[in-house]
């Protein structure tokens, strides 16, 4: 999927999701903390949203990140590697890419992240009922959760609660490759 269509998708998402539940643009931005003027050009597709921002609104809305990048699914669900979104933050130093969501039983997401050398990643607590599980594929990784701070090596793996802030760090000298996994527990 190209930049262009993805900022389409996402607009077109975020439309529809605030229109279900009935929400005015200045009702949605008090509820994600992004602003009105923000979510507005959002909507139209004029602007292309962080990372940071797409969580913003994944919150407030309680819906999964992957809501605004995954196709609607039928009895299995293939997404092929062109298919596959990616949304950028950090200045293009963290990226994010959709590689799989799955919205039966439990809703889970699979992330595959890449940490270019230097950069550090703040992601805001994802909210009660979401589990994170980290597995390294390459490079080194520092997770900080709270007070504690985790570095994980290729292959070393980590799961956790996702109702605090964390950040993912990369103090290395090579991109680090890391696997997400979310699951969305019912309320």
């Amino acid at each position: 999927m190209n930049p262009e269509q993805l900022t389409e998708q996402i607009g077109h998402r975020l439309r529809m999701l605030r229109k279900e539940r009935g929400f005015t643009l200045e009702q949605l931005a008090e509820k994600t903390g992004v602003s009105k003027p923000m979510l507005g050009q959002i909507e139209r597709g004029e602007s292309n949203p962080t990372v940071v921002t797409l969580w913003k609104i994944a919150s407030g809305l309680h819906v999964p990140f992957s809501a605004f990048l995954d196709a609607p699914g039928g009895r299995a669900t293939v997404v092929r590697k062109r298919e596959q979104a990616i949304v950028t933050d950090e200045d293009g130093r963290y990226s994010v890419q959709s590689l799989l969501a799955d919205r039966r039983a439990v809703s889970t997401d699979l992330y595959q992240i890449t940490l270019l050398p230097g950069c550090a990643h703040h992601a805001e607590a994802h909210g009660a009922h979401v589990t994170e599980g980290i597995w390294v594929q390459s490079g080194s990784l520092t997770l900080l959760l709270g007070e504690e701070t985790h570095v994980l090596q290729e292959g070393d793996a980590l799961s956790f609660q996702a109702e605090c802030d964390h950040t993912y760090a990369n103090a290395g000298n090579e991109a680090c490759v890391y696997i997400v996994l979310l699951t969305y527990l019912p309320s």
